[in-house]
């Protein structure tokens, strides 16, 4: 995370907010509402949550994942939590933290929160988002998506996240950890093009 920071501010734009989230605190709330086996075609929903709104999510949820929709509803409530970092942290530690891979999320979150602030990165530049999902089911802990403040519609700028355990499936390496990040380059340059002459 700090890594995007810097990139982006050493490209001279400064107008941009990092979004974070965690997978197991996703998967964590889905444990709750008893949705674990479907937490995949769950989470891809969840995924399109800014291109086609909650009432499509929730159909998508409740047409392809089985779900009723009082599940449907209950996820899209927890995912639209609001306030500052902390606020939602001290939300997320009691919704959560009900199970043991929420708590270590919230936990993770926390750390990764606490560590961006000790590396410099303003608290109006990092939004935890719990509607970050990352529609790929190899994401298994922190998640990003980076956006430019003046110039939303373009969408993510710079997104990835952590996986474990993935490159295993190439090389006899087991419990390895990876962060994986993409910037959108054409998107992301455009977007620098407008911004600079704006």
């Amino acid at each position: 995370m700090l890594v995007i920071h810097q990139l982006i501010r050493a490209i001279g734009i400064d107008r941009f907010q990092i979004h974070i989230n965690n997978r197991q605190v996703l998967s964590g709330l889905l444990e709750q509402l008893g949705l674990s086996e479907h937490a995949v075609v769950i989470l891809r929903a969840l995924d399109k949550l800014a291109k086609i709104g909650p009432e499509k999510v929730a159909a998508e949820m409740v047409s392809v994942a089985n779900v009723s929709v009082e599940q449907a509803d209950q996820v899209l409530r927890w995912s639209s939590l609001t306030g500052s970092n902390d606020q939602i942290l001290d939300q997320l530690d009691s919704i959560a933290s009900q199970t043991a891979t929420g708590q270590a999320g919230v936990e993770r979150l926390r750390a990764v929160i606490d560590g961006a602030r000790a590396g410099g990165v303003a608290d109006d530049a990092l939004k935890l988002d719990v509607s970050i999902a990352r529609g790929l089911d190899y994401y298994t802990g922190t998640i990003v998506e980076t956006f430019l403040s003046d110039l939303p519609e373009i969408g993510s700028v710079c997104s990835g996240g952590r996986y474990d355990d993935e490159l295993g499936r190439f090389v006899h390496q087991a419990e390895t950890a990876w962060y994986w990040g993409v910037f959108g380059t054409g998107s992301f340059t455009g977007g620098a093009g407008r911004t600079e002459k704006d």
